[in-house]
Order: structure tokens, then sequence, then C-alpha cells
């Protein structure tokens, strides 16, 4: 997979919460990410498919 480095901006005292219990599963910031991200796309396509069918009623 190719992936894209990017800068992004967050609350230190957050990602050191982060960092603290997603060590202990063995999850890494980039990884929660994609993951986050991933399910972020899919349900805003379900709520387009969704919008797009009502639409059609």
């Amino acid at each position: 997979m190719v992936v894209k480095r990017v800068n992004i901006t967050v609350d230190p005292d957050t990602l050191d919460e982060f960092y603290r219990l997603a060590s202990k599963k063995g999850i890494k910031f980039s990884t929660w990410v994609q993951v986050k991200m991933e399910e972020f796309i899919e349900e805003e396509k379900m709520i387009e498919e969704y919008r797009q069918q009502k639409r059609r009623s």
C-alpha cells in the first residue's frame, strides 16, 4: 500500500493519553487514524446513498 505522509496538530495531553492507552493494546497512532478515516468515509458514503435513495422515492 502506498502511503502519504502528513503533518497534523493535536492536543499534546490528548496524544499522551492516547499513547498511554493504545500502547497497552499495541495500537499505533497512524494505524488508528487510518482506521478512523476509513470508518468516516464508509459512514459518509452510506449517508449519501440513503439520501439519494430517499430523493428517488
